[in-house]
């Protein structure tokens, strides 16, 4: 019956836990989605506070939770410009996935970490992490592997390493082209045009980014079509084809209008401008500079004023971290302190309780030479006549037949001085106390007469109650002064 309960007992305890973590984790999945939507909406400060309400909801062991989670405040933090922060970040996500040891996670942290150090022009430590995002990518993942050597190449470009740049993008396109993703293969191709284009082989450059417009124009990709027309004006300008360098230009500012991807048009414009050499298009492209300059400056000051309130809130968090600190210390220091007193105290009435037992040994000690010295014998000391004037008869009576009535138990008749009080003591306890002046332990006496230590222990207490000691010692010096025992 007993097992039975305890049986439902544990399976009551763990449903109650398994239904606190269902509701954890509904929380977690509710709160995770209203950071997407925010996220995907561009308020990226409303993401990072939906994110903050996820971690504390998090059981611990939940390992992918927390790696989901830091990635999610690395990408928010990175579309800030706060790249310090989405570092930080996605350096957790990284050691999270580590634990995990899910190679596809840890190529897209990798992945990340380098599009945020890249972003913050420290190339060769973007290069690092995007050549491990390479190596982690799984075996067979085609699509995974050409993207991730599409960035590398980026960061390549960037380094002026446009041999090494132009390879992997080769190899990215060789594996679009092995499972025939016309999307990607076009994009590749553009991205091969301008390395080839940055490493000054021009001719090369043109005939790959005009097959790529083609590809993109027959998918109808406008927003890689408007880089790619970008990049064919200043490829027609370093060949001197001016006429088909306006011709794009115009093309890209038209599309570029069209899907409202303003820095292209910006591109366009300065693209088209100096072609024409025309005012009225230099006036435009600084307008529309100057408006996208002060766009950036409210974004950073909004990210400034979102970043305020965060340190804010940190610092009260901090202090209040510190007061709760200095409150802990104090409250440590007081129980030190009373702890110190009582001990002081204790002390105190140790020594006091032993000096007042010195003091009464002493005292004992004192009377008891006193005692001594006043009954020791002299010479001069005279019999006085009545003292002898028994008979030999009346002597002899007197030792055969002795009164009972003066004789006191415990108290040897041969030694009547000093008088003694009149303290019955049994002839056991005497015994214990003849053995007390011989220095013999509670063990020894007992195992001489053959009883248990505790019933000598308490022969002992019994002794010192009747005879108003307090210890060994000051029943040796009683004993002795008593006449009860001899040393």
């Amino acid at each position: 019956m007993i097992a039975k309960k305890s049986v439902i007992t544990i399976a009551l305890i763990f449903s109650g836990l398994s239904f606190a973590m269902a509701a954890n984790l509904k929380k977690c999945e509710d709160l995770y989605a209203q950071y997407v939507e925010c996220y995907e909406k561009g308020d990226y400060s409303g993401s990072i506070k939906y994110l903050e309400q996820v971690l504390p909801n998090i059981h611990p062991d939940s390992i992918f939770w927390f790696s989901d989670t830091y990635n999610g405040f690395a990408y928010a933090y990175f579309r800030m410009g706060r790249f310090e922060k989405a570092v930080d970040y996605e350096q957790k996500a990284l050691d999270c996935d580590y634990q995990i040891g899910d190679s596809a996670r840890i190529s897209s942290s990798l992945t990340l970490m380098a599009s945020i150090l890249a972003h913050q022009r420290l190339f060769a430590d973007a290069e690092h992490y995007m050549r491990g995002a390479v190596d982690y990518v799984p075996a067979g993942n085609t699509l995974m592997l050409a993207s991730r050597y599409s960035i590398l190449s980026e960061i390549l470009s960037t380094q002026d390493k446009n041999d090494e740049a132009i390879y992997y993008i080769q190899q990215s396109y060789k594996l679009d082209s092995i499972d025939n993703r016309t999307d990607k293969m076009a994009v590749r191709l553009s991205q091969l045009g301008a390395a080839y284009m940055q490493n000054d082989e021009h001719q090369k450059a043109y005939v790959i980014l005009a097959q790529a417009s083609e590809k993109l124009r027959a998918i109808d990709n406008k927003s890689s079509l408007c880089i790619n027309l970008i990049a064919q004006t200043r490829n027609y300008i370093a060949l001197g084809r001016k006429a088909e360098a306006e011709k794009t230009a115009v093309e890209c500012l038209e599309l570029s209008e069209k899907i409202g991807q303003r820095k292209n048009k910006l591109d366009a414009l300065r693209n088209l401008a100096a072609l024409r050499n025309s005012p009225q298009l230099y006036k435009q492209t600084l307008a529309l500079s100057d408006s996208l300059y002060n766009e950036q400056i409210s974004q950073q000051v909004a990210d400034f004023e979102v970043r305020y309130a965060t340190a804010e809130k940190e610092r009260e968090i901090a202090q209040q971290q510190v007061t709760i600190e200095r409150q802990q210390n104090a409250l440590v220091v007081l129980v030190v302190v009373l702890l110190a007193i009582f001990l002081a105290l204790v002390l105190v009435f140790i020594i006091r309780r032993m000096r007042r037992d010195i003091e009464h040994t002493e005292k004992m000690a004192r009377e008891l030479f006193v005692s001594g010295k006043q009954n020791a014998p002299t010479e001069e000391t005279t019999v006085e006549p009545k003292t002898i004037a028994k008979t030999d008869d009346a002597a002899e009576q007197n030792t055969k037949q002795p009164d009972e009535s003066q004789t006191v138990v415990g108290i040897p008749t041969e030694n009547p001085e000093p008088a003694q009080p009149a303290i019955q003591l049994s002839p056991r306890e005497i015994e214990i106390v003849k053995a007390c002046c011989q220095g013999k332990l509670s063990k020894e006496i007992a195992d001489e007469f053959g009883i248990s230590k505790k019933t000598v222990d308490n022969h002992k207490s019994a002794i010192y109650q009747k005879l108003g000691v307090c210890n060994n010692t000051e029943l040796i010096l009683y004993a002795v002064k008593h006449g009860i025992a001899k040393l």
